[in-house]
């Protein structure tokens, strides 16, 4: 025998009595956070990339102020203007320089836009790990903020003046920039996986958009990079927290351990991605689509392995260079079969790019982004060829042993290279070339990233200033070389050895109106930006930005 009761409500309502009292209501639907609840909390990667993208561009122009102020005191070489009271300031300002412009500028700028198109590029739902994505993120952006704040606290990255700095200053400044080290470190992990394994059935790696490999590459180097990155910054962490610092962490030693990651090769690591977004800009103004990508694949893959600089740490050379065991790092023979091997990749991929040009049949149609990525490859040529200038007399020493005579005039030239302006000419042409390039990719997939084009008057306006400004920097960087202007502006004892002073105070004037330019493009480029966001996404916007 069953038993079965009826409700009392039920029966309530069959005698069509609605007396009763009402019943609890469903528990309410969640509705996603608004305003800035929605960027603090949330785990969409198109607002991670957008978020990504407009922190970078700021923090990029923060450097590149501290770049034009390092300018106008080197425009008075030997008596300054005042901008800095003592070296140690121009010291941290050096060290602050190089490591926003990269690791807080041109790094997540690409990361950025990996991680809002990669997915859509893959016809994936999402990164691979959201919530990490979002946790590199924020890890990278207080830790950036850290460091810029610990820098300017009298901090920065050791001292080269006795108590010029604060101990606990550079202790912060070190672990902050092992903050940043640790947010891009998840962040290329969670590229580098959503693009092993988010790719639809079918899709294999060769499959891919070249952007997406680029960034496969890309991420692959920096994951083998940053953990050295952060291996150098706890030497030197666990050396200044000792009684005594040994050697590692006092000085100016926190900086020399870590300058391998702004030299070459290692700085070429960091502009990988430039490759893949001159292919899919190029081609896409050619209107077509990329012909032998595999050999591009592999050019990409070369030049990334050779990129590889984590090897290269000058900290580590021998005491004295004049032993005959010295081991100096930028004489070895696997130095310069790097600096000759990029260059080899770089005149490749011209020639990719120029089969590619040719096959399509077609003049190409001229954008903002094609300006930009063409003058981003000129930079990346511009760098290599002082690369192979750097180490042109090792790896030609061979001459100078048959005949010292004949060779001397060219060997003098080169004596002096590796410790001159030149070396700040390789970064500068590279780095700027790959944030061109960035800035190329976010007018090419705006419509994907922000949800509409962004203006091409206004871009065409910025071209001018940011290609004519970069071109400024490196290329009076380089030649001020050649005239024995030290790479390490707060190192007054090699004034004295400068030729033809004015003429280099002339070139640094120069290159201080490179900084302002590129600083005015930059802006407008940021100005655009923020135009686009703050407008409604239309559906056309997002059908042109399909991949």
């Amino acid at each position: 025998m069953t038993l079965t009761e009826t409700r009392p409500e039920a029966e309530a309502v069959a005698a069509g009595d609605d007396s009763r009292p009402a019943t609890q209501s469903s528990a309410p639907q969640w509705t996603p956070p608004t305003g800035l609840a929605r960027f603090l909390s949330t785990g969409d990667h198109m607002t991670i990339g957008q978020m990504y993208v407009v922190f970078s561009l700021v923090l990029a122009g923060l450097a590149l102020t501290l770049g034009m102020l390092m300018g106008i005191e080197q425009a008075d070489i030997d008596g300054g203007f005042g901008v800095f009271s003592n070296a140690n300031e121009v010291f941290q300002v050096f060290g602050l320089y190089r490591s926003t412009l990269i690791l807080c500028g041109l790094v997540p700028l690409f990361l950025g836009l990996a991680t809002a198109l990669i997915p859509r590029q893959l016809d994936a739902s999402s990164v691979a790990f959201p919530r990490a994505a979002a946790a590199a993120f924020w890890t990278w952006l207080v830790g950036a903020i850290a460091h810029i704040v610990a820098t300017f606290s009298y901090g920065g990255l050791g001292s080269v003046q006795a108590g010029a700095a604060r101990e606990q200053s550079v202790e912060l400044t070190v672990l902050s920039l092992g903050l940043i080290g640790v947010g891009l470190l998840v962040g290329s992990g969670v590229v580098f996986t959503t693009l092993v394994t988010q790719r639809p059935a079918g899709m294999d790696l060769l499959q891919m958009p070249a952007f997406s490999w680029s960034m496969l590459v890309a991420t692959g180097v920096w994951l083998f990079s940053l953990p050295v990155l952060l291996a150098n910054l706890v030497i030197s962490w666990v050396d200044m927290r000792g009684a005594d610092a040994l050697g590692f962490g006092g000085g100016a030693a926190p900086f020399e351990q870590v300058a391998w990651a702004f030299d070459a090769p290692q700085v070429f690591a960091w502009t990988i991605p430039l490759l893949g977004i001159t292919a899919e800009v190029f081609t896409a103004a050619h209107r077509s689509s990329p012909k032998m990508f595999e050999p591009m694949a592999f050019i990409v893959g070369a030049f990334g392995f050779f990129s590889f600089g984590a090897w290269a740490q000058s900290f580590f050379d021998s005491a004295d260079p004049a032993a005959t065991d010295a081991h100096i790092v930028t004489n070895e023979v696997l130095f310069t079969a790097f600096a000759l091997a990029i260059a080899l990749m770089v005149v490749a991929y011209g020639g990719w790019l120029a089969f590619n040009a040719y096959s399509a049949g077609q003049r190409p149609q001229i954008t903002p982004q094609f300006a930009l990525v063409t003058i981003s490859g000129a930079l990346l040529t511009a760098a290599v060829v002082a690369g192979v200038l750097r180490v042109a007399e090792p790896a030609l020493g061979v001459l100078r042993e048959a005949d010292g005579d004949i060779w001397r005039g060219f060997f003098d030239a080169m004596d002096d290279l590796e410790t001159s302006t030149l070396v700040n000419g390789i970064m500068n042409f590279a780095v700027l070339g790959g944030l061109l390039a960035a800035v190329a990719g976010l007018f090419h997939w705006a419509p994907r990233l922000l949800g509409r084009p962004l203006n091409a008057p206004l871009g065409f306006l910025a071209v001018l200033p940011l290609a004519g400004g970069a071109i400024l920097i490196g290329a009076t960087d380089v030649l001020s070389g050649f005239f024995d202007q030290p790479n390490r502006p707060f190192d007054t004892s090699s004034i004295g050895d400068i030729d033809a002073l004015g003429f280099v105070e002339a070139l640094n004037v120069i290159g201080l109106i490179g900084y302002v330019a590129v600083l005015g493009g930059l802006a407008l480029v940021a100005l655009n930006v923020a135009r686009s966001l703050a407008t409604a996404p239309t559906a056309e916007a997002e059908s042109e930005g399909a991949t």
